[in-house]
């Protein structure tokens, strides 16, 4: 990829966390809980610049972060040593990603946020701002790439009514992908 469209895609994705964080924050000040977090600002890089990796689709997204802050609000209910529920949340979150199909990486980080932030808070404010953040983070995410990539996400290009209609073949799919670079 040229330098010249690299520094477009790196800014348009740099002015866009940028939005999002700042929409993000007003919507603390809004809703009185806290949405933005760190396991989300890694989210909203992978939504923004892979979001057609398969850890990048909205069901792994949303159901991952869910699962794992899930997890994590129980075990500080049932688990009362620090280490051993942090240790316990942390492996179970990654288990239960996977046995779902639902793996999103910075979702993991979510228990040991919890955990180390010591925070008592109600479970529900914990469950409400990891499925507000989350769902903002896909619907900001599909805004982004409409407006500025021309692509759906999680999805990637249209493709043509011809290409939907006929098989695949290596060829063809080589030379649609080809085309989907140049078009990019």
């Amino acid at each position: 990829m040229h330098f010249k469209h690299r520094l477009r895609d790196a800014t348009c994705a740099g002015l866009a966390a940028f939005v999002a964080v700042i929409l993000l924050s007003y919507l603390k000040s809004w809703g009185h809980f806290m949405v933005l977090s760190a396991p989300l600002g890694a989210t909203l890089v992978l939504l923004l610049l892979l979001p057609s990796a398969p850890l990048s689709r909205p069901k792994n997204v949303i159901l991952g972060h869910l699962l794992t802050t899930g997890v994590a609000v129980i075990g500080m209910a049932l688990i009362h040593d620090p280490m051993l529920g942090l240790a316990t949340c942390f492996g179970l979150g990654i288990t239960l990603m996977v046995l779902t199909d639902t793996l999103h990486p910075p979702a993991g980080a979510n228990p040991i946020l919890i955990y180390l932030s010591g925070a008592h808070l109600p479970p529900l404010d914990f469950m409400v701002s990891t499925l507000v953040g989350s769902l903002f983070m896909v619907g900001f995410a599909s805004l982004y790439h409409y407006i500025f990539t021309h692509r759906r996400y999680p999805f990637g290009p249209k493709a043509s009514k011809a290409a939907e209609q006929a098989p695949a073949t290596p060829s063809t799919t080589a030379t649609a992908e080809c085309a989907a670079r140049k078009s990019s």
